[in-house]
């Protein structure tokens, strides 16, 4: 079937024109790695089991301040030296309808006189109301200051000193956000306090990453590894009951030992770091949210547009916000 001629008549010959609001998957069906994902509306969130009921979100409440201003949805990606990226911060449902603002964030940097890749990741904690103000000092003071430290093997960084001095920062900025002299870690907490984790990137000779994470709270890291998702760092910790804490302890409060976990991504391998509201839904990485992302990310890296709108994804009850940077050995 063709285009419509002046006179109402189809040209046999006239090739289908495309919607430009279906997302077509441009790989040819023998070169698909996973399972095909069905074209749907751009406009429209993928629907992963019961939907979240749809709505038009609610500009941010002015109780949350006006100043810095905060987007709903923050999208990053680009690929230098060794490494590719991809990497989106969306708000949940849930803070979509009641007017609160994103309360994740992300920062990213690539060293410029070495290929060492920085990457910092935060969930404010609920409870605390500028908890966004606070997750995104946390994320760009952390990145800043693994950037300005000599350099040093993976195995050798200041992670304690890291998220203490993070901690003291998060005190700082809670002296400006109160109009205070000075402000101490409890006034901190009760209205900046966010989770952190961050992670150090280097490549081998075998085209590999190393990689070291560390982090305070709940955030969490996987390796994507043959579709399936292989825990490395943070997530809930369950009770001996199974069931999850929905407590979060975050920073300005830090933990006597900072564990860092070292990790090794390779070919073909993607390092996944997220918040929460990826986390949780993910659960075990076998349920339809896994196979959701498996066949984005798996074997592919899809393209800045497709890894937010994936990452938006309605799925009734998971409503929290989602931050997610998805961290690929560069395939030249």
């Amino acid at each position: 079937m063709g285009f419509l001629s002046k006179r109402g008549k189809r040209l046999p010959d006239d090739p289908v024109p495309a919607d430009p609001a279906v997302i077509v998957n441009p790989a040819p069906a023998d070169e698909a790695i996973g399972p095909t994902l069905p074209s749907r509306p751009a406009s429209e969130p993928i629907v992963v089991g019961a939907p979240t009921p749809a709505f038009e979100a609610k500009a941010i409440g002015t109780e949350y301040g006006r100043n810095p201003y905060r987007a709903d949805t923050m999208i990053d990606g680009w690929s230098r030296g060794p490494f590719t990226i991809r990497a989106a911060s969306v708000r949940g449902y849930l803070h979509r309808y009641n007017g609160a603002p994103r309360q994740d964030d992300f920062a990213i940097t690539a060293a410029p006189d070495r290929d060492r890749l920085i990457v910092a990741v935060a969930d404010g904690v609920s409870a605390a109301r500028y908890s966004h103000i606070g997750s995104t000092t946390a994320v760009r003071y952390a990145t800043q200051w693994l950037e300005e430290q000599p350099v040093e093997a993976l195995g050798d960084i200041g992670w304690q000193s890291l998220f203490q001095n993070t901690a003291w920062m998060l005190t700082e900025r809670a002296a400006a956000v109160l109009s205070l002299a000075q402000a101490d870690a409890e006034q901190a907490e009760q209205v900046l306090a966010t989770t952190l984790t961050c992670v150090v990137c280097e490549s081998d000779a075998d085209g590999a990453l190393s990689a070291v994470l560390a982090g305070v709270g709940d955030s969490g890291a996987w390796l994507l590894s043959d579709e399936r998702f292989v825990p490395v760092l943070g997530g809930k910790q369950s009770s001996d009951s199974g069931l999850t804490s929905s407590a979060v302890s975050g920073l300005p409060r830090v933990p006597n030992e900072v564990e860092p976990i070292s990790v090794t991504v390779e070919p073909g391998q993607v390092l996944l770091v997220g918040t929460d509201g990826f986390g949780d839904p993910l659960g075990g990485g076998d349920g339809e949210v896994g196979a959701l992302f498996a066949s984005v990310l798996a074997g592919r890296v899809p393209s800045h547009l497709e890894f937010a709108h994936t990452l938006d994804f309605s799925r009734e009850t998971f409503d929290d916000d989602r931050t997610l940077v998805a961290i690929w050995p560069r395939v030249n």
